[in-house]
């Protein structure tokens, strides 16, 4: 096992200790709210259930009191021993509620239902084909003897006699039961809907605050058709409730959320912190070993030549040339790293001109041909005989050739060609570098651009570097308004194109800007 694997083993362990524990605890904590929302809408039903009884009764109960209220005069009268029409004349004058009067004999109450209301038996009837729309609702009379001689009462619309009597039986009738459950406070806190045999609202008492709980109680007797509903109102406890129960579970799933988010991204902080310290490290290591090896040669050359240890003036001359190539490397290297150190600092210029591109790339070339013959490479340099000029730094954009130059050297195998071309595309001025290396596979060419990578597979492993040549020639060129395009194939080769506008789009730049280009 790798340290690398090993690290991203604990930070993993890590993440799930602690991700593991909250959202077991979100979970229950979002469990219980729900449980106790269940809890209270249960309880809410019911409660609704038990209002919209209460409701109904209250409306037969204030039916009762108004037939009792209207029959006091023939009831005195049949105790008085009068019958047929003398007794019906009674009934008259009709009460408002009231529309049509009738007294029923004792041989037609068989046609007649009947239904106890605070245990007196209530008569009600109904008539589709001479009453419409109507009920009868009437009371039992008696004889001086206690015999019932029929019933006494009166044809009315029951949907007109419920919207009349709602807010009575609302604001009077319910709040004066003793012994109403949860007493008048509940009442106000509850909104009641009457709704028509088509079921369409006919009256309400209190807008409802939702129909999540609803109970719907049907009305019988002479109000058979009609139904209530009763359900919260928008401020009653249950409501506010259930509200507050749907902020905090809401508010405990996204407390989980952001617990787990700052856990991801505080270790994915901490791995890429972890990653940076290793790639630092093997960055001094790596640049450690890039001086010292140039110094070497150097030094032994020099030992040479000092003691005139050579065969023959070529001898002397191929030292000579190690010392001047191995000099432009060390330089090279040590150029990187301070305008590696200068645009992380900000504090890297570039002096806006003119350039000439063939002039900079013949002149770049020609510098580094020596190490390339050297190393026994092929160089082909393909350039056309004009190009538009760029307006740009002349020894930075020097600096990024080199460096793809250099890139180029180091990882070829045995195929060792070099090309270099350019061309004008688009107001736009293409410098490429191609190779016949080893290549950069889809998803690594993603990250060479990055300060300090180098990547850990094949010839790459081998070669040492400081991780900065890329990301240098990317900052770079990116300053100057371009970009870096990559071409490659692993095994095959790689390309490298620095795309920069031609002088005519980079007018507006001033002579001496300075930016961080790191950013």
């Amino acid at each position: 096992m790798t340290a690398s694997t090993f690290r991203r083993r604990i930070l993993v362990s890590i993440g799930l200790a602690v991700a593991l524990p909250t959202m077991v605890l979100a979970g229950l904590g979002i469990l219980l709210a729900m449980r106790i929302s269940q809890a209270i809408d249960s309880q809410s039903a019911r409660y609704h259930l038990y209002m919209a009884q209460q409701v109904t009764e209250s409306f037969e109960q204030e039916l009762l009191a108004h037939l009792r209220e209207s029959i006091t005069r023939a009831e005195n009268a049949s105790r008085a021993g009068a019958q047929g029409p003398a007794l019906a004349a009674t009934l008259e004058p009709r009460p408002p509620e009231f529309e049509t009067a009738h007294l029923a004999t004792l041989d037609e109450l068989s046609d007649y239902f009947m239904l106890v209301v605070e245990s007196q038996p209530l008569v009600y009837g109904f008539d589709r084909d001479r009453h419409p729309g109507q009920s009868y609702a009437g009371l039992m009379l008696r004889d001086s003897k206690g015999q019932v001689i029929g019933a006494g009462g009166w044809w009315f619309r029951p949907g007109r006699f419920l919207v009349d009597h709602l807010r009575t039986v609302m604001e009077d009738r319910l709040p004066s039961q003793e012994r109403i459950y949860g007493g008048i406070e509940s009442i106000r806190n509850v909104s009641v809907l009457l709704l028509g045999p088509d079921g369409r609202e006919m009256g309400r008492v209190r807008s409802p605050g939702g129909m999540r709980n609803a109970a719907i109680e049907p009305l019988t007797g002479p109000f058979e058709g009609f139904a209530v509903r009763v359900t919260s109102t928008p401020f009653a406890p249950d409501a506010w409730t259930r509200g507050f129960v749907i902020t905090e579970v809401t508010f405990i799933g996204l407390m989980g959320l952001a617990v787990l988010a700052a856990t991801w991204f505080g270790l994915r902080y901490t791995a890429h912190q972890i990653e940076l310290a290793r790639i630092k490290s093997s960055f001094v290591s790596n640049v450690s070993h890039e001086l010292k090896t140039p110094i070497s040669l150097i030094r032994l050359a020099v030992e040479t030549l000092e003691m005139r240890r050579f065969a023959s003036p070529e001898e002397g001359e191929k030292f000579l040339r190690r010392i001047s190539r191995e000099t432009q490397r060390l330089n090279q290297l040590v150029d990187n790293i301070l305008d590696f150190a200068r645009l992380e600092a900000g504090q890297r210029t570039f002096r806006f001109a003119p350039v000439d591109v063939l002039e900079m790339i013949h002149e770049t070339v020609d510098s580094f041909r020596l190490r390339l013959e050297d190393q026994g490479f092929a160089l082909e340099v393909d350039l056309p005989d004009e190009l538009p000029p760029v307006r740009g730094d002349a020894h930075a954009l020097s600096q990024c050739v080199l460096n793809l130059l250099d890139n180029a050297m180091k990882y070829s195998r045995g195929c060792k060609e070099v090309r270099v071309s350019a061309r004008a595309v688009d107001a736009r001025v293409a410098i490429s570098v191609s190779d016949r290396g080893i290549g950069i596979s889809p998803h690594d060419q993603r990250r060479i651009f990055e300060k300090f990578v180098r990547l850990e597979t094949g010839l790459v492993h081998d070669v040492k570097g400081a991780g900065l040549g890329l990301s240098l020639v990317d900052q770079i060129v990116r300053a100057h308004g371009g970009h870096v395009e990559v071409s490659s194939v692993p095994g095959e080769g790689s390309t490298f194109t620095l795309v920069l506008p031609a002088g005519g789009e980079a007018q507006s730049r001033q002579i001496e800007p300075t930016a961080q280009t790191g950013s």
